[in-house]
């Protein structure tokens, strides 16, 4: 089993991005700008994904940059938000990519990947790879919501991040137990009870599926109601952001 991409690999994958984008400005449609913003926000998934399907980090990094190029030199015109989910363009162009390189040991460059080959959500049926990127997917996400709660308590907000990953390192811990444990990592003027402990899971948890909810929404992008809950349910949030879509349906409403 290949191992995950190292943080400094995931750094040379957005530096690729960022020196290509400026070699190949994305100043056309609207469409092209917004999928553009996209993969540079998820081009962690993409990297995850190519990294485990080719077991090899700089066939992976290879491959990344084939599609960026070709994604950046306008190759995917007709590519457009509306076709369909972001991940199913991307997943779609991935796998193609993958399927279609030579073989090891084999020159020439990867096959290209042509616009009418990227299908709307509903055109392909599910199956073992499509499961594979998105288990990439899912992890993208995630990352994303701990890290924004993760900046929210660095900017001074609660300890919720550590208090969450506290309870994640120590899943049968007494509430007492964390609030020792919090005390001593946050050194603050009144030590954690075990009472404000279980109030700051709660809300740490609340604001972490609101960060997901919000995640998710950018990632389809969609602000449609029903389109965000389908796309919570098809990848398996729906259960544990169930509250927090219903927030943010109150909000918008209010």
């Amino acid at each position: 089993m290949p191992a995950a991409p190292s943080p400094d690999r995931l750094s040379q994958i957005s530096t690729m991005w960022t020196a290509l984008v400026r070699a190949h400005p994305t100043e056309g449609d609207a469409d092209h700008r917004l999928l553009a913003e996209l993969i540079e926000r998820y081009q962690g998934a993409a990297y995850r994904y190519l990294t485990a399907a080719t077991g090899d980090a700089d066939a992976a990094a290879e491959l990344f940059q084939e599609f960026a190029v070709r994604f950046l030199r306008g190759d995917f015109r007709r590519a457009s938000p509306d076709r369909g989910r972001f991940r199913d363009y991307l997943r779609t162009a991935l796998i193609n990519l993958v399927r279609r390189r030579p073989a090891a040991g084999r020159p020439g460059p990867a096959a290209a990947v042509e616009p009418d080959q990227l299908p709307a959500a509903s055109e392909e049926p599910p199956d073992a790879t499509d499961e594979a990127f998105l288990a990439h997917w899912r992890q993208s996400l995630l990352e994303a919501a701990w890290k924004g709660l993760d900046e929210a308590e660095r900017a001074g907000g609660p300890p919720y991040f550590t208090v969450l990953r506290l309870r994640a390192d120590r899943p049968d811990a007494p509430s007492a137990d964390l609030a020792a444990a919090l005390t001593e990592r946050l050194s603050p003027a009144e030590p954690f009870t075990d009472a404000a402990v279980r109030k700051l899971l709660q809300r740490g948890r609340e604001m972490l599926t609101d960060l997901l909810v919000a995640e998710v929404a950018s990632s389809v992008p969609t602000e449609d109601r029903e389109r965000l809950a389908q796309e919570l349910i098809d990848l398996g949030f729906y259960g544990y952001c169930r509250k927090a879509l219903e927030r943010r349906i109150q909000g918008d409403d209010s």
